[in-house]
């Protein structure tokens, strides 16, 4: 059998260098991932586009960590926004309806004085007060639908025997007629129905 060299058995010291550094490399990251400080990784050491959606525990980021006009980029977002023209929700937009009431005129008589308050929907103003009538003389109204701009007004009558008009006054205002089918007449306490354009 032939004698074994002891010495050639042992490892030399490039070999001892090399060791160390493979197991300083290999145990690097996890010694810098258990010392770092707290706070010490800085906006400016993030890549962009580094931080992504499968990276971000759930319930990490909050509404008030948000900036106040961020907005999450996805489709859904992106058609809404289309669909509103740019403008906020309940803004009249071109072509929307912008204002529809239902009148009993029997309650607007002569002695009336101030407009009244109807209940109605007014894109422009969601006050109670948003939508007010005054009797003008027998069977012409003054519609004032508040802060609305509205340009056209469709009427339709309630009666059987009546018919209704409306004309544009001023922005969100219309002078509406009721008569008497009969003998054209102006006739007090009809019912009608406007929709504004």
């Amino acid at each position: 059998m032939p004698k074994i060299n002891k010495r050639s058995i042992r490892p030399t010291p490039a070999l001892v260098v090399a060791f160390v550094a493979l197991f300083a490399a290999m145990g690097g990251f996890g010694y810098a991932a258990v010392k770092m400080k707290p706070y010490s990784v800085k906006s400016k050491n993030i890549k962009p586009g580094a931080v992504t959606t499968d990276k971000l525990a759930d319930g990490a980021v909050t509404t008030p960590k948000l900036a106040p006009d961020a907005v999450a980029p996805n489709a859904v977002n992106a058609m809404n926004s289309a669909k509103l023209g740019g403008k906020a929700p309940g803004e009249c937009q071109t072509g929307w309806l912008k204002a529809s009431i239902a009148v009993d005129t029997a309650p607007l008589t002569p002695t009336q004085g101030e407009p009244m308050v109807f209940p109605g929907f007014d894109c422009a103003s969601k006050g109670d007060d948003a939508i007010q009538i005054t009797r003008n003389g027998v069977g012409v109204y003054t519609v004032d639908i508040a802060g609305n701009d509205a340009d056209v007004a469709v009427t339709t009558s309630g009666g059987t025997n009546t018919t209704t008009a409306a004309t544009k006054t001023a922005d969100g205002e219309f002078l509406v007629k009721t008569w008497k089918n009969s003998d054209a007449t102006f006739v007090d306490g009809s019912t009608f129905q406007l929709v504004a354009f």
